[in-house]
């Protein structure tokens, strides 16, 4: 396996120095670092283990001045070493790099008290154990075993190496089937080759010969050489430092911060959502509209803070933000970072990124957002979920495929994990506008659907009493749905068993049409009308003169009356005749014309024509030139 760790601690306690007496390499590689015996930039060197593991190390400045180079080498690490002087004990730096390693949920790592051959009292150096002890109770650092070393005598070497090996062995890798990323801390040229960066890789894999965006810079290039700990490989592993020869790339275009990347996998943004952690040892809160330095991966960007749901955050407490960032980066859910005050400088904080591509600027107040991330953080299956059911009454497989994976589960676990929850109802429907698409809704949300529409059918109704039920674009519309998609909820009795659809309507079978006495006496003028001609009966419009509108819906909607055209409507016992004399008659002959159907019932040429061509469109009878025949 291959791993990355970075060491920690205040300046001068011998981490620079520690690493060379691991791995034979001074990680000082500038000139006036070994000048003045203090790092100033990040360093680097790496280790066989004696199980054959490979560890990348990253050196980091303990002086306060170069926090920011301290901070851009422990943003993608899997372990930390950190250094504490036997001579000393815990300073200054120690404590902040003890914060920045806690925000940053640093859980794996030794720490190391050095310089022990300066220490000839034992007593002391038990008393130097226990302030640490003390110092980190409180952190993710808590458990992390103590080693005594010298790098002068070597004593405590062996026992470091072998503390090292047994700490890695519990690191959990990411998923190496994501996709990469390498933020970029170094970029230099080597003359006949061109531009190289180094960095640590984060997700997936790196090949030889891949076409890669770099971003924030917006550059694109490809990979031309490949190396690990000075050694030409073919494709980089997730977990291990690489550094990568670009081609295409000036040196000038690109800086440390950017992010290598395959094409369309991530994007910059410059703003995002989090949730922020102050720290007790600040000594002001975190107002709305403050502006911090965020230190996330190799980058450094300035920030405006935008408090969610209250106006400061205090120290010791948490909160919601959004932030707006002056400059792009690469950022990702689940990243972590840590906010620090440009001035005085001051590490105040850390925070967790809950979405890093927000898609507008929110209300501070709004109960919905602040509620939507808090789920967002929770990471719940089913929280998530209903999250989604919030926008809608159901939500399509693919979408929840897409929300799971950017929520960063693994999206057909988290499907599967909720399809046994028997409050979540899954079902199919084959739509033409759609085709067969599985959708996803919750029983809860289901039954209020349906007890909604069936309080809705009763208010419209009670005010217009002849009406059926109410429309289903209507509620198709209200929900943000297909009307054959809520069709075909009701056919699967998703709403309750007595509703149905007909005629557009949404209906229930508790509240049929009820006719008024006025309503009763003029179905008795209209039955009139159609005794006079029952084949050739008064168009729609002279009905609805009759008897109004509503009523001849209503006598529609029941099968009292049938439509075969735009102006036609029969009534249904003299349609039912008409029906099966004409089946009679082609049972008999084989075929008809229109003028034969036309003398058949004594009636026009319009009112035949109409329920022939009815007939053809119900499947019933089909045209076959001048005649009709049977078609089933």
């Amino acid at each position: 396996m291959k791993y990355v760790i970075a060491t920690a601690g205040h300046v001068d306690h011998g981490k620079s120095t520690l690493i060379k007496a691991l791995t034979g390499m001074d990680p000082d590689r500038l000139a006036e670092e070994q000048q003045r015996q203090m790092t100033i930039d990040l360093g680097f060197a790496w280790l066989l283990l004696p199980n054959g593991d490979e560890i990348g190390i990253v050196d980091v400045p303990g002086h306060r001045d170069f926090i920011n180079n301290m901070l851009a080498g422990v943003g993608s690490i899997d372990a930390v070493i950190m250094v504490v002087a036997a001579d000393e004990g815990i300073m200054p730096q120690t404590k902040e790099h003890i914060m920045i390693l806690d925000q940053l949920k640093i859980k794996k790592g030794i720490i190391a008290i050095t310089k022990i051959d300066l220490v000839k009292d034992r007593e002391w150096l038990d008393l130097v154990g226990q302030d640490i002890r003390e110092a980190v109770r409180t952190t993710t650092m808590r458990d992390f075993p103590i080693v005594q070393v010298s790098t002068v005598t070597e004593e405590g070497i062996p026992l470091l190496v072998e503390s090292l090996q047994k700490v890695l062995k519990t690191v959990e890798r990411v998923d190496k089937n994501a996709d990469p990323r390498l933020a970029i801390d170094r970029v230099f040229s080597i003359k006949g080759f061109g531009t190289v960066v180094t960095g640590t890789l984060l997700g997936g894999t790196l090949e030889l010969g891949r076409e890669v965006d770099i971003l924030p810079s917006d550059k694109h290039g490809r990979i031309r050489g490949i190396e690990t700990h000075k050694h030409k490989i073919g494709k980089a592993l997730p977990g291990s430092r690489v550094a990568l020869n670009i081609s295409g790339v000036e040196v000038s275009e690109i800086k440390r911060g950017d992010v290598v990347l395959y094409p369309n996998t991530f994007r910059s943004t410059s703003r995002l959502d989090a949730e922020i952690n102050i720290l007790l040892s600040a000594t002001t809160a975190l107002r709305h509209n403050d502006t911090v330095k965020l230190f996330h991966g190799t980058s450094e960007v300035s920030a405006r803070i935008r408090t969610l749901g209250l106006d400061e955050i205090k120290p010791g407490e948490s909160g919601l933000v959004q932030m707006e960032l002056h400059e792009s980066i690469v950022i990702c859910k689940g990243d972590r970072f840590i906010i620090r005050r440009p001035s005085p400088p001051q590490t105040i904080g850390g925070g967790y990124v809950i979405n890093a591509v927000p898609q507008r600027r929110y209300k501070r107040y709004s109960e919905k957002i602040l509620n939507s991330l808090t789920v967002q953080i929770s990471g719940s299956e089913r929280d998530i979920f209903l999250l989604l059911l919030d926008e809608k009454i159901i939500v399509e497989y693919d979408q929840l495929m897409e929300t799971f994976s950017k929520e960063g589960l693994d999206a057909k676990q988290a499907i599967e994990t909720l399809q046994k929850d028997e409050r979540v109802i899954d079902f199919f429907v084959n739509c033409p506008q759609i085709g067969i698409v599985q959708f996803y809704s919750s029983s809860d949300i289901l039954k209020q659907l349906g007890e909604d529409c069936k309080s809705e059918i009763m208010s419209s109704q009670a005010a217009v009493p002849l009406l059926p039920g109410i429309p289903i674009k209507n509620i198709a519309k209200k929900h943000k749905i297909l009307e054959c998609v809520l069709e075909a909820m009701v056919t699967q009795d998703l709403l309750g068993t007595d509703y149905y659809c007909k005629m557009g309507y949404l209906c229930h079978q508790e509240k049929p049409i009820q006719f008024s006495e006025k309503d009763l006496s003029k179905i008795k003028r209209l039955d009139s009308a159609f005794q006079e001609n029952p084949y050739s009966p008064p168009s729609i419009e002279e009905l609805q003169t009759l008897i109004g509108i509503d009523l001849v819906q209503a006598l529609l909607f029941q099968d009292e009356l049938i439509q075969v055209s735009d102006s036609i409507v029969f009534k249904i016992s003299d349609f039912e005749e008409m029906r099966n004399k004409l089946l009679k008659h082609l049972q008999e002959h084989g075929e008809i014309t229109l003028a034969q159907f036309r003398d058949l019932f004594n009636t026009s040429r319009k009112y035949a024509l109409a329920f022939l061509e009815y007939m053809d469109a119900k499947g019933i009878t089909q045209r076959v030139g001048e005649t009709r025949k049977l078609k089933r």
